[in-house]
């Protein structure tokens, strides 16, 4: 592989149509570097078991985030894949509506949920194009997906549209200004997929970020997640206080708290 995919690429007509394309055929969270995590069949509750072991092992930083919400208020998850975070989002007892692109993940999580008896609804839908009313969630939870969509700044001005009066937004946004960047720009290795280029992976700077954020009243940002387990030993050998170092400085997540 010769490139890697723009930080801030064009969109057209088929860009959406591309993007639910790849991640039908790309499912998150089920490789790393092109190994799969699990070797149960997806949809098994040995799946799920593994692929949240996985996930939540190497972003450990993503349950605290989530438990941050209180209790009984509505959320809206955006992009919830297979619904490993929207599982977890349930379980802490939060009013769930979660969404997203492919009919693949809507439907695989929402199976989970049926199986498992757990309350949540899901449905496929455009970040770009909310179908939901004005003010209609306590808070909108996103981590790593609006920087795939075919608009970012578009999905951002729906975020805000749909938030109740001092709602919360909980996103996560790649860091451009990171270490993982520099590595992937010096390798020329996709950020996705070992061997194939994502539609759309835009990355961004604080000062972007507060820019795509400025309707909303406040904004917390905080670098989290330096590299994860696609590092291999890197990853494992890593102290964690040096490594808690090195996210604070150069993470590749950045994790945003936008109040409206």
């Amino acid at each position: 592989m010769k490139s890697i995919e723009p930080s801030n690429p064009e969109h057209d007509d088929c860009t959406t149509k591309k993007i639910r394309e790849f991640w039908s055929e790309n499912v998150n969270a089920e490789r790393i570097m092109d190994k799969n995590v699990s070797e149960h069949k997806r949809g098994q509750e040995g799946y799920f078991s593994d692929l949240e072991q996985q996930r939540y092992r190497s972003h450990q930083h993503l349950i605290p985030w989530i438990k941050s919400m209180t209790p009984g208020k509505s959320v809206l998850e955006i992009g919830c894949g297979i619904g490993l975070d929207s599982f977890t989002i349930a379980k802490h007892g939060m009013l769930l509506t979660s969404m997203d692109l492919t009919d693949i993940g809507v439907n695989t999580a929402k199976n989970r949920f049926n199986t498992q008896g757990v309350s949540g609804s899901f449905l496929a839908a455009n970040a770009c194009t909310l179908p939901f009313k004005d003010h209609s969630f306590d808070y909108i939870y996103s981590f790593g997906v609006l920087h795939h969509v075919a608009d970012t700044k578009q999905s951002i001005k729906e975020v805000y549209r749909v938030l109740h009066t001092n709602g919360e937004a909980l996103i996560m946004l790649y860091n451009r200004i990171s270490l993982n960047e520099l590595i992937h720009r010096i390798t020329r290795i996709p950020f996705e997929e070992k061997s194939k280029l994502c539609p759309v992976v835009r990355r961004y700077s604080k000062t972007e970020i507060k820019d795509l954020f400025h309707d909303f009243s406040s904004v917390d940002i905080q670098l989290e997640y330096v590299y994860g387990e696609g590092y291999g030993k890197i990853f494992r050998f890593t102290p964690r206080w040096l490594y808690k170092i090195l996210s604070h400085y150069l993470g590749w997540h950045i994790m945003i708290r936008a109040t409206k």
